[in-house]
């Protein structure tokens, strides 16, 4: 079948483009989260022990004190600092080393999250 149409690339003059407002930026667009030397260290380490151990808990016996609340408790959500924002977050509900079920809004004392995501000069406040 014959294309009349072509294979134009260009751009018209004059015509605009409607985005979508909740369209997906193209992931290969976005900068990961930097995270220094001694942070990718504390993040490894913790999920070598969640696989060696299996995924920490409070009172599990492990010495290792979670310290999970959920977003309803966290007075530090307003600056940023919860689950959604962790490198140890792994979706809605999972954390990477921790047993129990998550919220992104959540938090835990174990938390990796990069500086660019915490806002010190926010409140503090849910």
């Amino acid at each position: 079948m014959n294309n009349t149409w072509g294979n134009y690339s260009g751009k018209i003059k004059g015509a605009r483009v409607e985005h979508d407002e909740h369209e997906v930026a193209d992931p290969t667009s976005v900068k990961p989260p930097y995270h220094p030397p001694a942070e990718k260290e504390f993040i490894s380490a913790m999920q070598s022990i969640a696989l060696r151990f299996g995924k920490l808990a409070d009172n599990d016996d492990n010495g290792i004190w979670v310290g999970y609340v959920p977003k309803a408790k966290n007075d530090n959500y307003g600056i940023g600092v919860y689950c959604a924002h962790c490198a140890h977050y792994e979706s809605e509900n999972v954390c990477k080393i921790i047993k129990a079920k998550i919220e992104p809004g959540g938090y835990c004392r174990l938390a990796a999250i990069p500086a660019e995501l915490v806002n010190k000069n926010k409140k503090k406040s849910k």
